[in-house]
C-alpha cells in the first residue's frame, strides 16, 4: 500500500513537470511531439526581429520564429535565428530568408525558394538577407532629390547673390526710368493705335468707294463682252495674218535693196553718173560761185547807175536808147555780109 502511494506521488510529480514542460513551451510557441522542422539563419542585424514573428513564403504562413541569440565567439555579434516550419512545404536548401517590414513595423521572415533539386533538412543553414525598411528605401530614393535640392540652393545662393550685386541704387533708379519709359512708350502706342482707327474709319469709306467702282468697271466689262470679244477675234486675225506673211522672203528683199543702195553709194563715191559728178567734180560749184558774183556785181551797179539800166519819158517822147534785148545784142555783135 505504502509502495502503491508512492508510486501515485511519483507519477504525480513526473506528471506535473512534463506538463509544466509542456505549458512552458506552449507559451513559448513550441509543439512538443510535433514533427516540426527547424532552420538556423544568421544576420548582421535583425531589424526588431522579435520571437514568435511569422515566416512566410509567397504571403502564406508557413511557420514562426522559434529563437533568438548571438553567436558564440563571434567579434562581429553576428544574430543567430531559429525558424520553425509548421508546414510540409519543400524548402529548396539554396532558399533565402529574408527580413521584411511593413508599415505597421512588424517584421517577418520571408522564405525565397530557391531552385536547387536539394531539400533542406532539419538544422540547416539557411542564407539570410534583410530588406530594406521603408524608410530606408524612401531614404534612399529622396536622396538624390536632396543631393539636387542641395545644389539648387547653392544656385540660388549664388543667384540672389548675384542680384544683390546687380541691383544697386543706381541700377534700381535706371530699372525706374526703363519702366516710365514703358509706360510712356504704351500710352504713345495706344494714341497710335486711336489714331489708325481713325484712319481705317475713313479708309473703309474710300474703300468702298474703290470697290463701287470696281463693280462698275466689271458690269461695264460684263456689258461690253461683245465688242471686247470682237476686239480679241481682231487680234486673233491681225496675228494669224502676220503667222502668215513670209518674214523671210520680206527680209531677203530689205537685204537686197540695202545692197542696191550701197551699190548706189559707192558709185556716187566713185563719181559714176550724174549725182556722182555733181557730188564729185567741182566745176559746178565753182561755176555757180562765179555766177552769183557776177550777179551781185550787176545788182550792186543797178542800184548805183539805175539810169543806165532804165530810161523813163515823162511826155511820152522817143526814147533815144531803146532796149535792147540780148538776143538783138547778140545779133548786133555779129558780123554782116
Amino acid at each position: 500500500m505504502q509502495n502503491k502511494k508512492e508510486f501515485l506521488i511519483g507519477f504525480i510529480a513526473i506528471l506535473t513537470l512534463m506538463l509544466f514542460y509542456w505549458g512552458f513551451n506552449f507559451l513559448k510557441g513550441e509543439e512538443i511531439f510535433s514533427k516540426d522542422r527547424k532552420f538556423v539563419v544568421v544576420y548582421n542585424k535583425i531589424s526588431g526581429l522579435n520571437i514568435s514573428n511569422p515566416v512566410i513564403v509567397n504571403g502564406f504562413n508557413i511557420g514562426r520564429v522559434s529563437d533568438l541569440y548571438f553567436q558564440e565567439d563571434d567579434a562581429q555579434a553576428h544574430i543567430v535565428v531559429i525558424i520553425q516550419i509548421t508546414s510540409d512545404i519543400k524548402i529548396p536548401k539554396n532558399s533565402l530568408a529574408r527580413i521584411n517590414s511593413d508599415f505597421l513595423g512588424v517584421n517577418t521572415i520571408e522564405i525565397q525558394l530557391g531552385d536547387s533539386p536539394i531539400e533542406a533538412v532539419y538544422g540547416d543553414t539557411l542564407d539570410g538577407m534583410i530588406a530594406s525598411s521603408l524608410q530606408e528605401e524612401f531614404s534612399q530614393q529622396l536622396l538624390p532629390f536632396k543631393l539636387k535640392a542641395e545644389k539648387m540652393m547653392a544656385s540660388m545662393d549664388s543667384v540672389l547673390e548675384g542680384f544683390r550685386y546687380i541691383f544697386n541704387r543706381e541700377t534700381q533708379d535706371n530699372l525706374g526710368k526703363a519702366i516710365k519709359s514703358i509706360y510712356v512708350t504704351f500710352e504713345n502706342m495706344e494714341k497710335a493705335s486711336d489714331e489708325l482707327n481713325k484712319m481705317m474709319v475713313e479708309e473703309r469709306l474710300r474703300l468702298l468707294q474703290v470697290m463701287d467702282n470696281v463693280k462698275e468697271i466689271t458690269g461695264n466689262l460684263a456689258s461690253n463682252s461683245r465688242e471686247i470679244d470682237n476686239i480679241l477675234n481682231n487680234f486673233s486675225d491681225i496675228s494669224d495674218s502676220l503667222a502668215k506673211v513670209d518674214f523671210a522672203r520680206t527680209i531677203n528683199d530689205v537685204d537686197k535693196a540695202l545692197i542696191s543702195f550701197t551699190e548706189i553709194t559707192d558709185k556716187i563715191n566713185r563719181g559714176e553718173g550724174t549725182l556722182g559728178q555733181l557730188v564729185q567734180n567741182d566745176t559746178l560749184y565753182f561755176e555757180l560761185e562765179k555766177a552769183s558774183k557776177e550777179l551781185n556785181l550787176l545788182l550792186e551797179d543797178m542800184k548805183l547807175n539805175p539810169s543806165r539800166y532804165v530810161k523813163v519819158s515823162v511826155f511820152g517822147g522817143k526814147n533815144d536808147d531803146p532796149y535792147v534785148s540780148p538776143e538783138e545784142s547778140k545779133d548786133s555783135e555779129k558780123p554782116k555780109k
